[in-house]
C-alpha cells in the first residue's frame, strides 16, 4: 500500500453534479475518495447562470475555497480566496453564478453524494 497518493487533475474526468433540482451546468471532479488520504476532495465547477439549490449534509462537514469567478451563496457574492466551513445540518444555498466559477470542496467522511439533502 502506498503512502503517497498523486492525482493529475488534468486527467481526472469531471462528471455531471448529481445533485436533485440543479440548474444549468454543474460539474464535479472527484481527487480523493479514498479516506485513507483524508477527507474527500473535488472541484465543483457552475458555469454562468447555474443554480445548486439550498441543501444541507446530514453527516459531513464541508469546506469550500473559492478558486475563481464568483460564487454566490445566499445571494451573497464572494470572491476568489474565499473559504467556508459548514457543520452537518447547516443549510447553505442556494449557490449561483453569473460568470461562472470553480470551487475546491473537502467533505469529512461518511461523505457520499446521497448526504445532499434539499434544505
Amino acid at each position: 500500500m502506498s503512502l503517497i497518493q498523486l492525482v493529475e487533475t488534468s486527467k481526472t474526468e469531471a462528471i455531471p453534479a448529481p445533485f436533485p433540482n440543479t440548474k444549468g451546468t454543474v460539474t464535479i471532479k472527484v481527487l480523493n475518495s479514498d479516506q485513507s488520504f483524508g477527507p474527500a476532495v473535488a472541484i465543483l465547477r457552475m458555469e454562468p447562470g447555474s443554480e445548486i439549490p439550498r441543501h444541507l449534509h446530514e453527516q459531513a462537514t464541508e469546506t469550500s475555497y473559492v478558486l475563481d469567478g464568483d460564487f454566490i451563496n445566499e445571494g451573497t457574492s464572494y470572491p476568489k480566496g474565499t473559504e467556508f466551513n459548514i457543520k452537518p445540518n447547516g443549510a447553505h444555498g442556494p449557490h449561483t453564478t453569473k460568470t461562472g466559477c470553480s470551487v475546491l470542496v473537502m467533505f469529512s467522511y461518511p461523505s457520499t453524494f446521497d448526504d445532499f439533502k434539499l434544505a
